[in-house]
């Protein structure tokens, strides 16, 4: 065949457009199993995190299995469904809720996952209540967020201002959690509110939106768990 040829020149580029999306097709099989246990151990380390066990990737699971004494999933009435809350994927499973019952130096903790949207993306996080119904300490993620703006939602300086804030208000009403642009409350932690990240107002409604309405379905558990 004519290598100066069109038939030469096309006939070329399909073979190598077949031979690389094989290669291609051949890695993504064989690197998902190793993908998805990275996956796994991720998810098992922001759990641990938001009550205080900080871990690397390879320690996650010993310390999952150490920490995380039960699991529940719930219906939209409260029900419970199923004791396996790990493998919910609550940006796909609608009407599921799942939380992880957590145990740290003799103290219990209800981890619960909480996901929306923030101004360009999806947002997600874990919000860790301690038996008196506070917050013991939260977690936050994005996938595309402007950094130094609504990026900073995953820093330490902003998820620490939710630590001590009551979920419930006095009268024994679940009120969430609220970031909120040019709050005066100073150390309240009675009002659930916390000051919002400069130049990130959407992105702190949507962590607003977020804990609120990911909060709710679990206001009856919480309340009867209360210490």
């Amino acid at each position: 065949m004519n290598r100066e040829s069109n038939g030469y020149t096309f006939l070329f580029a399909t073979v190598m457009v077949v031979l690389v999306a094989s290669a291609l097709a051949f890695a993504a099989t064989a690197l998902k199993p190793d993908q998805d246990a990275n996956i796994k151990k991720e998810k098992m380390q922001y759990i641990l995190k938001s009550f205080g066990v900080a871990v690397d990737r390879d320690a996650s699971e010993v310390a999952y299995k150490k920490h995380i004494i039960s699991e529940v999933v719930f219906d939209e009435n409260g029900n419970e469904i199923s004791k396996d809350a790990f493998t919910v994927d609550i940006a796909k499973e609608k009407g599921k809720f799942p939380i992880f019952n957590a145990e740290k130096d003799g103290k219990k903790f209800y981890v619960i996952p909480v996901r929306g949207m923030g101004l360009w993306d999806a947002i997600w996080g874990y919000v860790s209540v301690d038996e008196n119904l506070k917050v013991d300490g939260i977690v936050f993620d994005h996938k595309a967020e402007t950094p130094g703006l609504g990026g900073e939602i995953t820093q330490d300086y902003f998820q620490k201002s939710f630590i001590g804030e009551n979920v419930f208000d006095a009268n024994g009403n679940l009120q969430g959690l609220k970031v909120v642009k040019g709050y005066t409350g100073k150390d309240d932690k009675a009002d659930g509110e916390v000051d919002a990240i400069s130049g990130a107002t959407l992105t702190g409604n949507g962590v607003t939106e977020m804990l609120v309405r990911g909060l709710k379905p679990y206001e009856k558990y919480l309340k009867s768990n209360k210490k």
